[in-house]
């Protein structure tokens, strides 16, 4: 009986957020910038990417071609040694592009946050095709 009650008395501190770490309060501690890269998991085929490193800018994401809207990017390289560009309005909305798309992006290291993840669409925007999940730094 003593076990059931250490575990009732876990997963209420879990979900009250009582067992949280305090350093997870603290704005630095949400985000870590990793000097080789951050790993990211595919969910389905667990293909793990390297982003090496972020960036902000503005593209076009609809029909009107004058109307700039503020985009982020990464740069992507496989383990087989594929290099590219993924770029979109937000992480869950990103789009496989040439380098030149978004060769005028505001770069930064990458840097690897809780529950960050990237979802790559197809070119209509319509279709999940990846979603990947960051697990932290690359060693």
């Amino acid at each position: 009986m003593r076990p059931l009650v250490l575990v009732a008395a876990a997963v209420f501190a879990l979900l009250s957020g009582a067992a949280r770490s305090d350093d997870l309060d603290q704005p630095e501690a949400l985000s870590k910038s990793c000097p080789r890269g951050v790993l990211f998991k595919e969910i389905r085929s667990g293909i793990v990417v390297t982003v090496v490193r972020q960036g902000q800018g503005k593209a076009v994401f609809t029909e009107d071609k004058h109307r700039l809207q503020g985009a982020t990017a990464a740069e992507i390289l496989t383990k087989e040694g594929e290099h590219g560009f993924i770029y979109g309005p937000m992480r869950s909305y990103m789009f496989a592009v040439d380098p030149d798309v978004v060769k005028d992006f505001e770069w930064r290291p990458a840097e690897t946050e809780y529950q960050a993840f990237y979802t790559l669409r197809d070119d209509d925007g319509n279709e999940a095709l990846l979603n990947f999940v960051d697990i932290g730094c690359a060693p």
